[in-house]
């Protein structure tokens, strides 16, 4: 798959302890961008938030909480990225939890695979 140039960033936030049928959310998202065909999905662990409800969740060991934030990139054509919305959405309401889903224009300047360890060139 080629690439390059405008591309939308999917970033969807959600809790570490959120659920999609049974699984995380955020693996249960990675999974459908994956199924989706979209370009590639990253998910990365945050170590303090808070959203609407203004309760901090951090890794700290005295906090209220210990539901971590998890933010989930997605990186690919506008008309890929708006057509996976939807979906991602229905996930997270199903979840039942809360949650934020944003777009940003990206410009992407490299998008290739590294060659796999034991691969002869």
């Amino acid at each position: 798959m080629k690439l390059q140039g405008k591309c939308l960033n999917l970033r969807i936030f959600c809790g570490e302890s959120d659920k999609y049928e049974g699984q995380p959310l955020y693996e249960a998202i990675v999974f459908a961008a994956r199924h989706a065909g979209l370009a590639g999905a990253t998910s990365h662990r945050g170590v303090m938030s808070y959203g609407p409800s203004h309760s901090i969740h951090t890794i700290k060991v005295f906090a209220l909480s210990s539901d971590l934030p998890m933010i989930i990139d997605i990186i690919d054509k506008e008309e890929k990225i708006l057509e996976f919305i939807p979906l991602a959405e229905s996930m997270m309401v199903d979840s039942g939890k809360g949650g934020m889903i944003t777009t940003s224009e990206v410009s992407v300047h490299r998008y290739e695979a590294g060659i796999k360890k034991g691969n002869k060139m």
